[in-house]
């Protein structure tokens, strides 16, 4: 604002008038730098799991979709599980959806969930003997969205070489896993594992 000296006024008047109106424009500038666009204060809503999981396509990557169950029926915090499975389940896929009772998950919780998903795969079942998986490479997987963390596992079921990658990211607000354990017979895979996952994360995170 630009201050006029009329004839007569006394510069000490300016000076005073200068007073007077600083308050008044620094109240009005701190008033605009306060200002929070609405969409911004308010926290989006997280979709129900059951919306995200009713995005997953019946058929991709030569796997075909089963049924949505409850990892653990009296814990909702363990979430839930899709099971995809190729011609004569030859190769065998799950998907979950999960939050560890957290309101709303983020990017920054992943590595130690990557972590305890890698502990879950390749630890050896009480009830069957002969089975040995072990970590043979991790990568990012990339993916809209965010980037999903996978460990690609080696190692045996019985006789059988087997391969499963294990990949963990985040949908939806909650932790998005995804499981793909198939032979290891050399050559071309029995399925596309990347393809398959890439597909699940981006149907599951609305692209």
């Amino acid at each position: 604002m630009r201050l006029v000296l009329k004839k007569g006024m006394a510069p000490a008047g300016a000076i005073r008038m200068r007073a007077v109106l600083a308050p008044v424009l620094l109240a009005g500038g701190l008033l605009a730098g306060c200002a929070v666009p609405e969409e911004a204060s308010a926290p989006r809503e997280r979709q129900p799991a059951e919306a995200v999981l009713g995005r997953l396509p019946a058929q991709v990557a030569g796997f075909e979709r089963g049924a949505v169950q409850d990892v653990a029926p009296n814990d909702p915090g363990a979430g839930k599980v899709v099971e995809y499975t190729t011609p004569r389940r030859v190769a065998v896929a799950f998907v979950f959806l999960y939050d560890m009772g957290r309101p709303n998950v983020t990017q920054a919780e992943l590595p130690a969930e990557v972590e305890r998903a890698v502990s879950e795969a390749t630890a050896l079942p009480s009830d069957r003997t002969g089975r040995q998986l072990s970590v043979a490479s991790r990568s990012p997987l990339p993916v809209p969205g965010g980037d999903l963390s996978c460990a690609a596992l080696e190692g045996t079921f019985g006789r059988n070489r087997v391969e499963r990658q294990v990949c963990v990211g985040v949908a939806g607000g909650r932790f998005l896993r995804v499981q793909v354990t198939m032979p290891s017979r050399g050559g071309a895979p029995v399925a596309d594992a990347q393809a398959f996952t890439t597909a699940i994360a981006a149907a599951a995170r609305g692209g």
